[in-house]
């Protein structure tokens, strides 16, 4: 086999982090090779849903799929792969010597386990190992610690109101709350009489079977029914888009009624 072209960077992609408009993706660059990998380190260390597995995998594949389409270079590390070794630190090491990295860089993990880990890993590097925003929330990382610094107590108002005002969610010109109150936790707690009925499910299918016979002969343990053959969970930003409109338009109309209901059906 013929050594791949040097690369100067791996951007190593996780599972939660399958941002097509996340910055690094703006722009073509031939020297840097991006990583999504299938391990066993992230299948294991929790009992996880099978349908969970399946859908951050079959996500993971259709955004290599789609990062190829866009011109970039991916190595994607299935986990059936005879050099796949099943940890994201010992694929990182093995990776950065295959091409000749001089650094890596990945998005800034949303779990403390694997932020511990990347840290731990990045410290007995050789290495330049550098971590970038995640991009996908609205807050730093640091800044619910400085908005509660000397509070008593941490309630969830005294983090949705400021964000509120920051990004002019629900506010009038006056810089007031929509309605003339921050919450009107009183009136969700209807009980649903069975009228207006269910919206539709309006979420897409797909056939993730060839996929879940992999998991079956990899011997990754779940739990839950895998559904693999009518798997309703959106497989890219696209599908989630159009399952939020989805939601907006047929309802939310209701939802502030009845969010806090059960039914038993």
């Amino acid at each position: 086999m013929n050594s791949p072209a040097p690369a100067h960077t791996l951007r190593l992609v996780l599972g939660d982090q399958l941002n097509p408009q996340h910055s690094w993706f703006q722009q073509v660059d031939a020297q840097v090779v991006y990583v999504l990998m299938e391990v066993r380190q992230e299948t294991d260390y929790v009992l996880h849903h099978a349908q969970k597995i399946l859908a951050i995998f079959a996500a993971m594949r259709d955004l290599a799929r789609q990062l190829r389409g866009a011109g970039h270079r991916v190595r994607y590390v299935a986990l059936d792969d005879a050099s796949n070794r099943q940890s994201i630190p010992d694929n990182l090491t093995a990776l950065a010597a295959h091409y000749g990295a001089h650094q890596v860089q990945w998005q800034q993990p949303d779990e403390w386990r694997l932020d511990t880990q990347m840290q731990d890993w990045a410290r007995a590097q050789p290495l330049t190992c550098t971590v970038v925003d995640s991009e996908h929330f609205l807050t730093a990382r640091g800044d619910l610690a400085t908005q509660m610094r000397g509070r008593s107590q941490w309630l969830m108002e005294h983090f949705y109101r400021p964000m509120r005002r920051r990004y002019r969610v629900l506010m009038d010109a006056d810089g007031q709350p929509e309605g003339g109150q921050w919450n009107f936790d009183h009136d969700n707690r209807k009980p649903w009489p069975g009228t207006p009925p269910e919206p539709a499910d309006w979420r897409p299918t797909h056939d993730h079977r060839a996929l879940w016979d992999m998991l079956l002969r990899c011997g990754v343990k779940s739990f839950g029914e895998p559904q693999a053959d009518a798997v309703r969970w959106p497989l890219n930003r696209a599908e989630a888009l159009a399952c939020l409109e989805a939601f907006i338009t047929h309802a939310l109309p209701h939802f502030g009624d009845y969010e806090d209901a059960m039914a038993s059906q």
